[in-house]
């Protein structure tokens, strides 16, 4: 298994765990693992992000690539303008939704999908080495990358026209802090806005991770709906007009059978991750259709869509991948998509989304010190025996090593939330000697 690479890409804390010596190396073996003449390299608004997007860049450089930086940009547009053909490999410079004092190095292919464990352990069996001696390739701005970026996006909602639309947006202060409102505004939206100045310092502050500053926006502008992306875009989480949010199992769940009926998807299919929730799987189960689990990762979503023909997957965090439009995840295009879908149905998204059940789920996060050390403790693995007997055979015990940050991550599903919150306290108490500090939330 690949060293640095964890779900999705390379993170850790900036200049320290992910230095600019470390983005070089990683640069530079990327170059010499896949040879791309042309490589299109972009970034969020974190602090560090210029001087690992120049370490990068010149990795890639003395690899022989030619580099064409677009700045400040979601991480989903690397992925669509791969696949446009100028370029062979995309990179960005993004840690998606962890704090500001982290960032990270992810990789796209030239058919726009994340690396593979395989590809990943190829780089890094490079990391130390040094290219033969060859030509030093350029490195150039390249300001036409949002403009591109606009355009596919348009194309793939062509006539959409949101006149009318009261709708409140969350950037994160991130990469989609100057796109995504121009894009909205240009479609005739009107629009509240937060979180719109491109900060490092504030990145994720507000956003699709931290759900309630758009929450009270949507209730107190009385907007139709709300939408959140993550600090790089990938991810969009949904608010309907009384202020609920809609997690993505279950806007998959509702949306699946209208994009069938109207010839958006081709089977009756949708891929879950092992989070998503089994009320939406029961709903989409009794509409006719299939639910595919694959473990946690939007990459892990799209390899299965792709190998199974299935054309919507996703994750309960917002990253939905519609597949006839693109290979992995972009909140923007989600947006867009699930707009045009409500205006279709003439529904609105707690309308929508009123068919699909929940169960209860409890989640938690704890922060240890050795995530492969806790989850091999034998004190562990029997209170995890000890909580799925108190869930029962009804619902069901997650318990994994998060592929992003020091944490174990616990999630505990069934009918009745009080054994559901003992079953999670067992786990949280038998983690105690390997603790460092417990957090809650987010279970991307």
């Amino acid at each position: 298994m690949p060293k640095y690479f964890g779900t999705d890409g390379v993170r850790g804390v900036a200049g320290i765990e992910l230095t600019a010596e470390l983005a070089f190396r990683l640069g530079r073996a990327a170059g010499r693992a896949f040879r791309p003449r042309r490589v299109l390299l972009a970034r969020d608004t974190r602090l560090s992000g210029p001087a690992l997007e120049a370490a990068c860049a010149a990795g890639l450089a003395e690899a022989g690539c030619d580099v064409s930086t677009a700045g400040i940009l979601p991480s989903p547009a690397a992925s669509h303008l791969v696949r446009e053909g100028e370029f062979e490999l995309g990179s960005v410079i993004s840690a998606s939704h962890n704090p500001p004092e982290d960032n990270g190095i992810k990789f796209y292919d030239p058919q726009g999908l994340k690396l593979s464990p395989e590809e990943e352990e190829q780089v890094e069996a490079l990391l130390d080495g040094v290219p033969a001696r060859s030509r030093l390739g350029s490195v150039e701005p390249w300001p036409q990358a949002e403009e591109h970026y606009r355009g596919f996006l348009l194309r793939a909602v062509r006539g959409l026209s949101l006149q009318g639309v009261k709708l409140a947006l969350d950037c994160a202060h991130g990469a989609t802090a100057r796109v995504a409102p121009q894009l909205f505004e240009s479609l005739g939206a009107k629009l509240t806005v937060i979180g719109r100045e491109p900060d490092g310092t504030r990145i994720n502050a507000t956003g699709a991770a931290t759900i309630e500053p758009l929450q009270a926006v949507v209730r107190a502008e009385r907007a139709d709906l709300g939408v959140a992306f993550d600090g790089d875009g990938d991810r969009a989480m949904f608010v309907d007009g009384q202020g609920r949010v809609v997690e993505g199992d279950v806007l998959m769940a509702a949306l699946a059978p209208h994009l069938h009926q109207v010839g958006e998807l081709s089977s009756r299919a949708v891929v879950f991750t092992v989070l998503g929730n089994m009320g939406p799987e029961r709903y989409l189960t009794e509409q006719g259709f299939q639910v595919v689990r694959v473990p946690v990762g939007d990459r892990h979503v799209s390899w299965a869509m792709r190998e199974h023909g299935i054309e919507l997957g996703g994750e309960p965090s917002g990253h939905l991948v519609f597949g006839r439009y693109a290979p992995t995840g972009d909140g923007i295009l989600t947006a867009l998509l699930t707009l045009r879908a409500l205006q279709r149905a003439g529904l609105d998204l707690a309308a929508l989304v009123a068919p699909v059940p929940v169960y209860p789920q409890v989640r938690a996060d704890v922060r240890v010190h050795d995530r492969a050390g806790a989850m091999q403790d034998p004190q562990v693995k029997e209170a995890m025996e000890q909580a799925r007997v108190l869930i029962g055979k009804a619902g069901r015990l997650l318990v994994r090593p998060s592929g992003t940050q020091p944490l174990i991550r616990i999630m505990a599903e069934g009918e009745d939330e009080g054994r559901l919150q003992r079953a999670v306290a067992l786990v949280r108490e038998a983690l105690d000697p390997h603790r460092a500090e417990t957090e809650e939330g987010d279970m991307g």
